[in-house]
């Protein structure tokens, strides 16, 4: 046993820091993918207090990226191994809610299965806390006979929990769990939880075999540091800079162009739907199965199936209008000069002072210099209106919030592009001056 909690010690701290790590890269993508958590939720009720919520997701992602970090480091270290594995065990939980709430709303579950889910969550945290005690045991197998049971029947789609899986009908289609690191799919994510769970249930019953590994200054220092280290690290990738590492497809070097075509196409074929009059049977026809029909078949319906689904686009959302609503995106992308675009996914929180002060004067001198420079917005407020009142002299453009979002990580955030690649990008606390600009310009 002291070897095995060795084991999952080592890896479930070294996967918390991981994942706290790549998700504080870039915390405001953390802190979108929370809004689309809240915005889900306020479909099924209390959607003020989603709403709420989601105004704060910001500041709720950050704490939640500082603590992952935290207690993977105290786990590693083995600073108060009762309350680091309790913590663990309650955000494990909490993530297996939310990957569960993803994966399990494809299989659109009853208000049943909803109470059984909360009645197993609390048996969970009850066999945690009594495991040594002769009732805790018996706690345990409950929780996790229910949580078995609950899987096998929604697995088999019993009406009573759910209906059968339709991925199209998931509320959330990404966890977030690594942020824009690695990408997995909701049912992996679950399970992947699920297993988590497991091994830190572990870990709170057997807190008393996790030793440290200094002294108690030294493990005080080290989880300060540790503190200090990931909050710092956080507000540099978002408050004070673009993220240090930026994995998205809009990252500097990409060209645009080429990423919002599929890198292979999906095929598609017809199926047609027949119905035999005397044994009431259905079946499929390919197109070169119709031949086989004969008047004991009665034509139903003609559906499409994915043959071969292909390897989709990386960029599949970005599509920029102009006032009129015409779709400008191959243009824009197609000019062989150089071009600046200014971001702004949410014109009503894009900073006025950045765009007076800096954007204004840049756009007006590469005007003179014949550097066509334009925005693309959000719709959250009238871009006309919003133009007007800043007196900006470029044209805006509008673009899916998600989009551009997707794009930079700063509202307003600044583009520099050439024939679709992206040259550079600036965040509004480091825009450049028209002579810092003329150095990227060759």
């Amino acid at each position: 046993m002291k070897n095995l909690v060795a084991v999952i010690r080592i890896l479930v701290g070294a996967l918390f820091i991981f994942s706290g790590f790549v998700k504080a890269v870039d915390p405001l993508g953390t802190s979108f993918k929370m809004h689309e958590y809240f915005e889900a939720f306020s479909s099924l009720g209390l959607e003020a207090l989603w709403k709420s919520m989601s105004a704060w997701s910001t500041p709720i992602a950050v704490i939640m990226i500082v603590v992952e970090m935290v207690v993977g480091v105290t786990l590693l270290i083995g600073w108060k191994p009762r309350l680091t594995t309790w913590i663990l065990f309650l955000m494990t939980l909490f993530f297996t809610l939310l990957t569960g709430f993803t994966y399990l709303s494809g299989y659109c579950p009853t208000v049943t299965f909803g109470i059984l889910s909360l009645l197993a969550i609390l048996l969970w945290i009850i066999a945690a806390s009594r495991y040594y005690l002769p009732k805790g045991k018996i706690i345990f197998f409950s929780a996790l006979g229910l949580t078995l049971l609950m899987l096998f029947y929604m697995k088999s789609g019993s009406s009573l929990l759910a209906c059968n899986f339709t991925e199209t009908k998931m509320k959330v289609t990404d966890c977030g769990c690594f942020g824009d690191f690695m990408k997995l799919k909701p049912w992996e994510t679950f399970w992947k939880d699920i297993i988590l769970d497991i091994l830190i249930f572990i870990l709170v019953i057997r807190a008393d075999l996790i030793k440290p590994l200094f002294p108690t200054i030294g493990l005080k220092v080290t989880t300060a540091i540790a503190t200090v280290f990931s909050l710092l690290f956080c507000f540099s990738n978002y408050a004070w800079d673009l993220p240090i590492i930026d994995f998205r497809p809009y990252k500097i070097g990409n060209n645009i162009k080429e990423l919002r075509y599929p890198l292979k196409p999906e095929i598609r074929e017809y199926v047609f739907v027949y119905k035999n009059l005397k044994t009431n049977e259905e079946r499929n026809f390919k197109t070169d199965e119709l031949d086989q029909i004969d008047d004991e078949w009665e034509f139903i319906d003609r559906r499409d199936v994915v043959v071969d689904p292909g390897i989709p686009a990386k960029i599949n959302n970005l599509f920029i209008r102009n006032q009129e609503g015409v779709d400008i995106t191959d243009q824009l992308l197609s000019n062989k000069a150089y071009s600046l675009m200014v971001v702004m996914y949410k014109l009503a929180s894009a900073n006025k002072k950045a765009i007076t002060q800096k954007l204004i004067p840049l756009s007006q001198q590469c005007e003179k210099s014949k550097i066509d420079f334009y925005a693309v917005v959000g719709g959250d407020i009238d871009p006309e209106i919003f133009r007007h009142e800043m007196q900006t002299p470029f044209e805006f453009y509008t673009a899916d919030e998600t989009a551009l979002k997707t794009i930079i990580r700063s509202n307003p955030g600044l583009v520099l592009l050439k024939d679709g690649i992206v040259l550079n990008k600036w965040h509004y606390r480091h825009l450049p001056s028209f002579d810092e600009l003329k150095k990227e310009i060759k």
